[in-house]
């Protein structure tokens, strides 16, 4: 290439782009400089090869280095050898890697300064292999955390990203979060692997997997065929497809037990779909959202069974795996009150809530709520129905039948406990008495306590059960509109009133 030439000047023009950044523009130039002079094609290949490496093009560059080497013969210098080995290591060919940097150390035409080189693109291939197989170990361990933090030093030390990494790290980067449930994170991968290639069938086997994370399993089903048909003979596409057509079937035969009262098949069902959405994990990815569906039906179905505290447990695993469903939330609280535990239940319910918030579930949430309230209030005083060990169910016949028994045993004319005995009778005077055990039930008079900090009862017992209202029994300072509204401001509580108050309508009177 002689000085001035228009090669020669395409050559400048193509270095005063690199040197500017502008790597796409300084790859025109050389290319045409090397289809003016092919004489001096090595070195102006290896000038492309260094933009495509600053534009992330490893595959070019390559082809590129290869050409280089080729074109010098016997003795291909140290510097395209070295550079064939960075090409390699974006491309995560990290055995050609090592071969190109151990080849470039041994050339017997390296400079010092190349020597040294080539010698710290050999190491940086070993620190990127021992990440990896720190990496590989991490996963098999199912340690996510230390698994990301190996994935990220490989990166690191081979000066790349997710984005920039090559297209096998972005699949071990994708599985790892697919394992820790960020399926927005391994659709971003997918989406930008399919991107830089539309026929890759590992970016549409992704997206499958993916798509079965995100609880979508037709879908999957159908990703995974369009997979297959890029590449008929993928034996991990072909079993990944198996996966997903037998896990649409299991769901909807475990659906279909459900509805029909068929609660042992049911069961049966749910265990297997379980066993086989956990099939090949380490490599398809944990479907995180898929399988908390599954232990929130069961759950369901375990409490219907009157397994509450198995649907407890199915529920918790199922907020473990996907923390902003719902609907166990819901299923939990449920089984929680069943189960008498009235706090855990109300925690649940309250949580419910507020994650709806927006939805048509709010108000029934808020009755379930306030039932789960009264519930819990009520369970620091009389249950009624545990006094005559009766079912909240009963009907008038069994609250009769358990009434006489329980009696019976607590009669003191019989030995009984007579404490015992007087609370058998409330509760059968509260229980028998439809319109009182409609109003226990309903948890009116603990609500009205709740709702008034202490209610009317606390009332009438702070004036000494009205009679004479007792000086108001330390009642001083207490500003009954506060208490309980304004229609109550007009109180006359002067000398020989009788204790007469006013809410705006008829006045009541306590002589």
């Amino acid at each position: 290439m002689s000085s001035g030439s228009p090669a020669d000047a395409a050559k400048e023009r193509g270095n005063a782009l690199f040197k500017a950044g502008n790597y796409r523009d300084a790859v025109k130039e050389y290319t045409e400089a090397i289809s003016l002079d092919d004489g001096n094609a090595a070195v102006l290949l290896l000038n492309r090869a260094a933009a495509y490496i600053a534009l992330n093009d490893y595959r070019n560059g390559v082809s590129d280095c290869r050409l280089a080497i080729q074109k010098q013969g016997s003795q291909p210098t140290a510097k395209a050898l070295t550079r064939l080995a960075k090409c390699y290591i974006g491309l995560g060919e990290l055995p050609q890697a090592a071969d190109a940097a151990g080849a470039a150390a041994g050339a017997v035409s390296a400079t010092p300064a190349e020597h040294t080189q080539a010698n710290d693109v050999g190491n940086q291939v070993r620190d990127i292999e021992k990440h990896l197989s720190s990496f590989r170990g991490y996963m098999q361990e199912k340690n996510w955390t230390l698994a990301s933090i190996a994935l990220d030093q490989a990166q690191k030390a081979a000066k790349l990203t997710d984005l920039t990494s090559p297209a096998s790290w972005k699949l071990l980067r994708a599985t790892l979060f697919l394992q820790r449930g960020k399926i927005s994170q391994a659709h971003s991968l997918a989406m930008d692997m399919y991107r830089a290639d539309p026929s890759s069938t590992d970016a549409l086997l992704l997206g499958a997997r993916v798509t079965l994370a995100n609880n979508d399993v037709q879908k999957a089903v159908s990703q995974a065929q369009a997979a297959l048909r890029n590449d008929p003979d993928r034996a991990d596409v072909k079993q990944f497809l198996r996966k997903c057509k037998a896990l649409a079937s299991l769901k909807d035969a475990a659906n279909t037990a459900f509805k029909q009262n068929n609660t042992g098949e049911a069961f049966a069902k749910y265990a297997e779909l379980l066993q086989l959405a956990d099939q090949d994990a380490e490599r398809d990815g944990d479907p995180k959202k898929f399988k908390a569906v599954i232990y929130s039906n069961r759950a369901i179905l375990q409490s219907k069974v009157g397994n509450h505290s198995a649907s407890i447990a199915d529920c918790t695993t199922a907020l473990e795996l996907d923390p902003g469903y719902t609907k166990p939330l819901r299923t939990r609280a449920r089984a929680y009150q069943s189960s008498e535990a009235y706090e855990e239940a109300v925690r649940d319910f309250k949580q419910a809530l507020e994650e709806s918030a927006g939805t048509s579930d709010v108000d029934s949430l808020r009755r379930e709520l306030r039932q789960a309230e009264v519930d819990l209030k009520r369970s620091k005083k009389k249950d009624y129905y545990k006094i005559l060990n009766v079912p909240k169910t009963a009907n008038e016949s069994e609250i009769k039948k358990a009434f006489r028994k329980e009696s019976l045993k607590h009669h003191p004319d019989k030995g009984g406990d007579e404490e015992k005995f007087k609370l058998c009778n409330e509760a059968y005077g509260v229980l028998s008495d439809e319109q009182k055990r409609r109003r226990y039930d309903s948890g009116v008079d603990d609500m009205d306590e709740m709702d008034l900090g202490g209610g009317m009862g606390g009332m009438y017992g702070g004036m000494g059960g009205m009679g004479g209202m007792g000086g108001m029994g330390g009642m001083g300072g207490v500003n009954l509109a506060d208490l309980f509204g304004p229609g109550f401001a007009n109180f006359d509580m002067g000398p020989g009133s009788g204790a007469r108050f006013s809410t705006g309508g008829p006045s009541f009177h306590f002589g």
